[in-house]
């Protein structure tokens, strides 16, 4: 697949400049149209998608419909039934001290959008904002990673059947097609990566003042109590963490549990991803490969690297390098400076970390930067609120695993390290959007209560309007 060249981006570039203000001044209706047009396209290639998405990732017809199809239909679902309502002005309610105004919000599309997406849900993260974009009334540059590339075609050729290349254009091409991007002046800039390219993204805009939406990653915990329902807890954690075989920003990095809690949980580990996978997982239907050789030598390291220095592998460990296949794997007596421990693994590798007390559990979390994502297992509401309490993280979920990015009225984001503003639903569309703030003032304006000169009168409305604060 040839990439677009610099020429190309600067064609497309002026011709979205000179489209941005039709798309800012469409109708609810307008938009509502081309999203519809979207849903439908989409649905006219679901076995594409299927099909594409096994190439790049031998992912079964079965994971991609949960979780790409059904994801991007029903995001698209809830964008197209709420956004007459979003697009409406929004009170701000009234003042008893400026009873004469009336204060509201305004929804304004932001401009020219550049989203920049990952490779590892190469269907569902594109459709996601760029829905959220078109719906507040942005044109769209569509940054889609070079690694998947089977289902960058279906994209791109979903995308060019519903919008004309001035108003959304798909991008494609590696770091320096993207340098080449962000060189340009955008009204914003939403990006999904990791946070080294994060803050590369960053710079850049910067350099601008433009808007900006990171979403980044890091180690995401899952927290046991000793109070838990351990088999409902553990095949919650196995299907978080091996879904899309661990390739997902939100899976579950590691598990914090009770040590006394140590013999249980590993048997559970154990019986619980055999009954998921079978004896031999490189032969289920429903478990993804390693997107590529760099990241499947990457992970294969990472893991012999950590058993001289003590790793007990659990479970698991079978690679095949042709296959960039990495079993489901669980690992204990991680060394806290292996690479296991010190980065995201975004793979199919769990380690397990073993606590006394919850307050080193909460410290050993707190000891790293903030996580995109922190799960609680436990059947105590007091040990769940200690631990949501002491501990910061972009989303929480309690007795579940990613459910919290599934559900219609949540945001979607990261804070510091791990992600920089909200994604999906109303909080993708207000993230695409100038929120513009309307002061409407009808009689008896400030210049006519305050006008010079200043006098003893004016001292007296003053000392009034205190009261009333």
């Amino acid at each position: 697949m040839a990439y677009t060249t610099f020429q190309e981006i600067d064609s497309i570039y002026q011709q979205q400049q000179q489209y941005q203000d039709s798309a800012k001044h469409s109708t609810a209706a307008q938009r509502l149209k081309l999203l519809k047009q979207l849903l439908a396209a989409l649905k006219a290639k679901e076995d594409a998608i299927q099909k594409a998405l096994y190439q790049d990732f031998h992912k079964s017809a079965m994971e991609t419909a949960i979780t790409e199809q059904f994801a991007v239909e029903f995001e698209l679902k809830h964008i197209i039934k709420h956004l007459r309502k979003w697009m409406k002005n929004r009170s701000a309610g009234r003042s008893l001290m400026l009873p004469n105004v009336r204060a509201y919000l305004h929804f304004e599309a932001k401009g020219q959008a550049l989203i920049i997406t990952p490779w590892n849900y190469p269907f569902q993260l594109p459709m996601f904002h760029l829905a959220a974009s078109v719906a507040a009334g942005n044109v769209t540059m569509l940054k889609l990673s070079e690694l998947a590339v089977h289902t960058n075609q279906v994209v791109k050729e979903i995308i060019q059947e519903v919008f004309p290349i001035a108003h959304v254009a798909v991008i494609e091409g590696e770091v320096a097609e993207t340098s080449y991007l962000l060189n340009k002046r955008f009204d914003h800039i939403h990006f999904t990566g990791s946070p080294a390219v994060g803050k590369i993204v960053m710079a850049a805009a910067s350099k601008h003042l433009t808007d900006i939406t990171l979403e980044l990653g890091g180690k995401s915990p899952a927290i046991l109590d000793k109070n838990v329902a351990l088999e409902t807890a553990v095949k919650n954690i196995i299907w978080a963490k091996f879904v899309n075989a661990g390739q997902t920003c939100v899976a579950p990095d590691y598990v914090l549990a009770p040590r006394q809690l140590k013999l249980q949980l590993e048997q559970a580990f154990k019986t619980e991803i055999e009954e998921a996978f079978g004896k031999n997982p490189q032969h289920s239907p429903d478990f993804a490969r390693i997107i590529n050789e760099k990241h499947f030598k990457r992970l294969s390291q990472a893991l012999e690297e950590a058993k001289p220095l003590g790793t007990q592998v659990l479970t698991g460990g079978d690679m095949d390098a042709k296959e960039c296949y990495i079993a489901p794997t669980v690992v204990s007596n991680v060394a806290m400076n292996n690479s296991l421990m010190q980065e995201e693994i975004f793979g199919p590798i769990l380690p397990i970390v073993y606590y006394n007390q919850i307050n080193e559990a909460i410290k050993f979390v707190n000891g790293k930067e903030k996580p995109l994502a922190l799960y609680i297992f436990s059947k105590d509401d007091k040990f769940s609120n200690h631990v949501l309490r002491h501990t910061s993280a972009g989303s929480t979920c309690i007795n579940d695993a990613m459910i919290q990015i599934m559900h219609p009225n949540l945001p979607f984001g990261g804070v510091n390290n791990s992600g920089l503003g909200q994604s999906t639903g109303w909080y993708g569309f207000k993230a695409f959007s100038h929120e513009r703030a309307v002061a409407d003032v009808k009689l008896l304006p400030v210049s006519k209560v305050f006008w010079f000169p200043y006098t003893e009168k004016t001292f007296k409305i003053l000392r009034w309007m205190k009261k009333l604060i």
